[in-house]
């Protein structure tokens, strides 16, 4: 089967950068991957997520005093996560949100959905939960080579073991998302895809995002967050993104408690879907974290 990261956009990143990982396989940097994705933006409750804040230098942005949760639920076609020579698909979800320096706290008005989409300047992405799990054709190198690599590279909060994740469509106008982790589920999620009805907003994107403008956890000293190290980093996309807000006649959204990593924290939050989003062809780009030495010539 075809490699599927060769074309003009992907071209235009270079390899600049390789590390070895521990589960034995390169990982090319600046890191290439492609997708289809479904995104969920909502609100969650700040009382409970400040819990997971209490060892850090960060505090989430809030809009009209709630955080603005996006849970990502991604369908990796091809990425440079296994054998280079190989089409490496996975499955991945994780959930993130901006945040500022605790010193510089930011509460933002709620308009409508889409204020969850939040953009403010000198924020930073937090990326702070991530699964990843094989595709379904079963393929299982690269879940286990983005575990490793996410983790050891970027310290991206990865829990070590394979998820079970399934990112379906169903015709052209529903898609579903499923995921568990060792024989507990997670969530579950059903949608009527945004480009399925006639008043969506779709918006094309091919940005970069600003210097170190990502950021993962600390360890936390408290509780098991599977995080090696804190990292800041920067990503570039392009992608075509469908909007429409969330609707309970067609879309419906279950998180459950018994899994104690991803689901049952995600529930504490009380996290509220209120936007959903649909890109049928993300690209991605990881560049390597900033607190590689450029200068050392050893």
């Amino acid at each position: 089967m075809e490699k599927e990261l060769s074309d003009e956009w992907f071209e235009q990143w270079t390899q600049t950068d390789s590390y070895l990982a521990s589960d034995n396989h390169v990982n090319r940097i600046p890191l290439r991957l492609r997708s289809s994705n479904i995104v969920i933006y909502g609100s969650a409750n700040l009382s409970e997520v400040l819990k997971e804040f209490e060892h850090e230098d960060h505090h989430p942005i809030t809009v009209g005093g709630k955080v603005p949760v996006q849970l990502w639920c991604n369908n990796f076609i091809d990425t440079d996560c296994g054998p280079a020579d190989t089409v490496n698909p996975y499955i991945e979800t994780w959930y993130s949100f901006p945040v500022t320096p605790k010193s510089e706290k930011i509460d933002l008005p709620y308009e409508n959905p889409f204020s969850y989409n939040v953009e403010v300047p000198d924020s930073l992405t937090w990326c702070h939960r991530v699964l990843c799990g094989p595709s379904k054709e079963g393929y299982e190198l690269g879940a286990i080579a983005a575990i490793a690599g996410g983790r050891e590279i970027w310290g991206f909060p990865k829990h070590p073991a394979l998820a079970d994740l399934k990112f379906e469509y169903h015709g052209g106008e529903t898609a579903s998302f499923k995921a568990s982790l060792q024989g507990n589920k997670v969530f579950k999620l059903d949608i009527k895809l945004p480009e399925s009805i006639s008043d969506h907003v779709a918006v094309d994107i091919d940005l970069i995002t600003p210097k170190g403008s990502c950021i993962t956890p600390k360890q936390n000293p408290f509780k098991a967050n599977y995080v090696a190290k804190q990292t800041r980093y920067q990503q570039a996309f392009t992608a075509t993104m469908n909007f429409f807000p969330w609707d309970p006649e067609t879309d419906s959204f279950s998180v459950y408690q018994d899994e104690e990593y991803f689901g049952s924290l995600l529930k504490s939050w009380k996290f509220e879907p209120a936007l959903k989003m649909h890109s049928p062809d993300l690209k991605i780009v990881a560049f390597k974290p900033d607190g590689w030495d450029p200068d050392f010539k050893g």
